[in-house]
């Protein structure tokens, strides 16, 4: 029995070892200020927010801590990751139609309201990007406004 516990830890190891090998690509494009959504209209107390809370997951430029090198972590992150940019990529912001961008504020403020953004899962480990009352409340704030000058930019 001793012996069979032995080989399957060993094999445990060795497995270990061997998936450190198969990374996944890391989310460092490029940031030009032509596709970034902080060069609009945002106030400084918003993008505070947007960058604490939002942007590793939902832009083309992630912040990697230590832990992110190690698999499986790595790819559960780089999964994370690639659907947060699937759903909003805050760094493609501008080439988006404005009526795709009114919808996907409308989707911002609707899971920032019912508590969905940012993921429990991220702000288990990054504390800071909780977002407080206030911080909702002004980002909720932002986006209704961004969405008035946007409607009225589609009707000229």
């Amino acid at each position: 029995m001793k012996k069979i516990i032995r080989i399957l830890f060993l094999v445990l190891v060795v497995g270990i070892i061997v998936i450190q090998f198969f990374q996944p690509e890391k989310n460092l494009g490029k940031m030009t200020t032509d596709h970034m959504f902080l060069q609009t209209k945002v106030p400084e107390s918003v993008q505070l927010t947007l960058k604490k809370a939002c942007l590793d997951c939902h832009s083309n430029q992630t912040h990697y801590q230590w832990y992110h090198k190690f698999a499986p972590v790595s790819w559960f992150i780089s999964n994370h990751i690639q659907e947060g940019k699937h759903e909003l990529n805050l760094s493609e912001w501008r080439p988006i139609s404005t009526m795709d961008k009114i919808g996907k504020l409308e989707d911002m403020k609707k899971e920032v309201q019912e508590g969905k953004m940012p993921l429990k899962s991220y702000t288990l480990i990054h504390a800071d990007a909780r977002l407080s009352e206030v911080e909702k409340q002004s980002l909720i704030q932002w986006i209704e406004s961004y969405q008035e000058d946007l409607v009225l930019e589609a009707t000229e």
